[in-house]
């Protein structure tokens, strides 16, 4: 048997340098396998979520561009568990079924002209992909189309370089500094469909407050406070109230402000880490896992499991 870990640090005064560096590894390798245990239970958890029995509701306004959403279903959105939240989702009236077709012309298509380096259709089918998300205003996001504008001639070479930064855990994300490299819910739909491996998943606001939602609750069922919860469970929100949980236990970060396109970098990575992980545990796709956070969390904040 190993002899258990004892107080004592090399030798010398404890608080010398050589005795701090120790401990601190100590200390860090210790958090990190909590973090790890942890960020597996989440997965178990929600994996369990998918066939689970929790209930979702809330009104969609009759007025706008869910109108014809709401009167599809009177006005109130239901489902229970997740599985059930995904055969409800519904996007510009079409079904998930639909969608993902869409998505999969979108991606082949984007794919091949990235292959091609042809920045003319690249920046074309990019276009084609913010009007799907519905993320294609010129005036909300300007900023995107002038980062595509600006970076038309090497667009190819920048979307393999975002794609290969988020999926590679260990590497920096400092490019993302929205001049270099940008990053934001009109990209996330990008950067998810030039992704050959399709391992990138979407990450805007509905994801964010959906996965803080149930973040919320396993930390509530567990005891878990702010202070023992892991960072990579810690997703950034956007700021409507609607897409934000319960903060009672836990406060999430927020995906906007400083550095935010960094940020917004690193929520891709450590939720498309989470939703493979989550949909090999419940024998899902990661898009039909995406597409069941996306719907339950188009509001978080009312009656969450009334």
């Amino acid at each position: 048997m190993a002899e258990p870990l004892r107080f004592a640090g090399p030798r010398g005064p404890r608080n010398d340098q050589a005795w701090r560096t120790h401990n601190a590894v100590a200390s860090g390798a210790h958090a990190s396998s909590h973090n790890q245990k942890q960020i597996r239970d989440f997965c178990q958890f929600l994996a369990r979520e998918w066939v689970g029995n929790r209930h979702h509701s809330y009104a969609i306004p009759s007025r706008g561009k869910s109108s014809a959403w709401s009167r599809a279903v009177d006005g109130k959105w239901t489902a229970v568990g997740l599985a059930d939240a995904a055969s409800k989702y519904a996007r510009s009236g079409k079904s998930f079924s639909e969608n993902k077709a869409e998505l999969d012309r979108l991606a082949a298509d984007l794919q091949s002209a990235i292959y091609r380096n042809s920045s003319k259709d690249v920046c074309y089918i990019l276009r084609a992909i913010m009007h799907w998300g519905g993320v294609d205003n010129m005036h909300r996001q300007k900023r995107t189309f002038e980062w595509i504008e600006r970076n038309a001639d090497e667009i190819s070479d920048k979307l393999c370089s975002a794609v290969d930064l988020i999926k590679d855990e260990w590497a920096s994300l400092d490019s993302f500094d929205g001049v270099d490299l940008i990053m934001n819910s009109a990209m996330t739909n990008i950067v998810s469909l030039a992704d050959p491996e399709q391992k990138l998943v979407i990450y805007d606001g509905r994801i964010g407050g959906a996965l803080g939602f149930f973040v919320a609750r396993f930390a509530e069922e567990r005891e878990i406070h702010q202070d023992d919860l892991a960072d990579q469970l810690l997703f950034a929100l956007d700021r409507e109230t609607k897409r934000t949980p319960d903060k009672k236990r836990i406060r999430f970060p927020v995906l906007f402000g400083q550095a935010r396109d960094r940020c917004h970098a690193l929520m891709v990575r450590r939720a498309s880490q989470l939703i493979w992980q989550v949909a090999k545990e419940c024998q899902a796709s990661p898009r039909e896992i995406e597409a069941a956070l996306f719907m339950w969390g188009y509001n978080v904040a009312e009656k969450p499991d009334k």
